[in-house]
């Protein structure tokens, strides 16, 4: 997530071609590996998928507009008269609305395979058969007709087969391969750099060959036959890697992925541009992307970006719109309770 924000404030480059070639994709494989489709009813299933997904979508979107617009409006950039009208429009249609726009496409790959599962009778291979006929679907629909559907499903098409292949590496078929490469944290950092490499390489030559990667965003896939393969192997690489380098202290940050998403393009960037750094701003504008400082103003920004998730975040799980993230309402009494707490053991002390 933290790569996605820095991209945003990135540019066109080997580094973007680089990243942006799987990190997407990345997402719709991990959601595979975490999906459970044995012994849940639809029903069950469906409510937990609109809680997970459709629910932050859309809730989140309206707090990214409304902030937009305050933002805007501190920069007196002038507001037509339908803007919030027009704002809360894209959040119901959802269609490449906000950074968190994925999160749509993620419903429907899981509706999507729930059904293939329940079609072939869990036979993972013929689920395998069905996903890859959906992908056909995206790349044919992404050729002749280039324009995104609402809520994302046209991106849907394309990540049900990554959500399927992260399904297959955690299986009963293949858990047993995933589980002994992981197993050995050095195996797993080896492997998983070995196969980024890889992917680097790969990655470049689409890039200076054909000047274009994966970008499910814009419903524009490219050379399908290399960029698809790209990403796959890029996912698997980055998780390998990342699995040689797990530290408990690195899941503390997944709590605000989705509100650093949600802020960070409409109001942090621009805030931060604005106002908080400005001279350096219109300096560093000028640089090219592959300069130090330009990078150094983009990582600030990043982490700028960051800070004020964790902040912000603390502010929505307090008040009845914490269900947004899904997370109950956390009583302001217990944290006041806990700062006296703190405060008299300080006093103590």
């Amino acid at each position: 997530m933290l790569l996605v924000v820095f991209m945003h404030g990135y540019g066109e480059g080997k580094f973007l071609g680089f990243i942006h070639s799987f990190i997407i994709p990345m997402f719709f494989f991990l959601n595979g590996m975490t999906l459970k489709l044995d012994n849940v009813s639809f029903g069950d299933f469906l409510a937990k998928k609109v809680k997970a997904f459709m629910i932050p979508a859309v809730g989140l979107a309206i707090v990214a507009v409304i902030l937009d617009g305050a933002i805007r409006t501190a920069l007196q950039t002038p507001l037509d008269s339908a803007f919030f009208w027009r704002g809360f429009y894209f959040c119901v249609n959802q269609t490449r609305f906000t950074a968190l726009w994925f999160l749509t496409a993620l419903f429907f790959c899981d509706v999507f395979l729930f059904g293939l599962h329940r079609l072939f009778k869990g036979n993972i291979w013929l689920v395998g058969l069905g996903s890859m006929a959906l992908l056909a679907l995206g790349i044919c629909y992404n050729i002749f007709y280039k324009v995104p559907i609402a809520w994302n499903i046209d991106a849907s098409f394309i990540g049900t087969a990554f959500t399927y292949f992260g399904f297959l590496l955690t299986s009963k078929n293949l858990s047993f391969l995933y589980q002994s490469l992981v197993k050995t944290r050095w195996v797993s950092l080896l492997v998983g750099t070995v196969i980024l490499v890889l992917t680097y390489f790969l990655s470049m030559h689409i890039w200076l060959d054909y000047k274009t990667h994966l970008n499910m965003f814009g419903s524009v896939y490219g050379v399908f036959y290399l960029t698809l393969p790209c990403a796959l192997l890029g996912s698997l690489g980055f998780i390998f890697a990342c699995r040689g380098i797990t530290n408990p202290v690195c899941s503390y940050p997944v709590k605000f992925n989705l509100m650093l998403l949600m802020v960070h393009q409409g109001f942090c960037f621009p805030l931060f541009k604005g106002f908080i750094v400005r001279p350096w701003w219109n300096r560093a504008a000028y640089l090219s992307v592959d300069s130090f400082e330009f990078n150094m103003f983009v990582l600030s920004m990043t982490i700028f970006s960051l800070l004020f998730a964790i902040v912000f975040y603390g502010l929505i799980i307090v008040t009845p719109l914490s269900f947004i993230v899904n997370k109950p309402r956390y009583p302001i009494s217990k944290l006041i309770e806990q700062i006296k707490t703190r405060h008299a053991r300080c006093s103590d002390q």
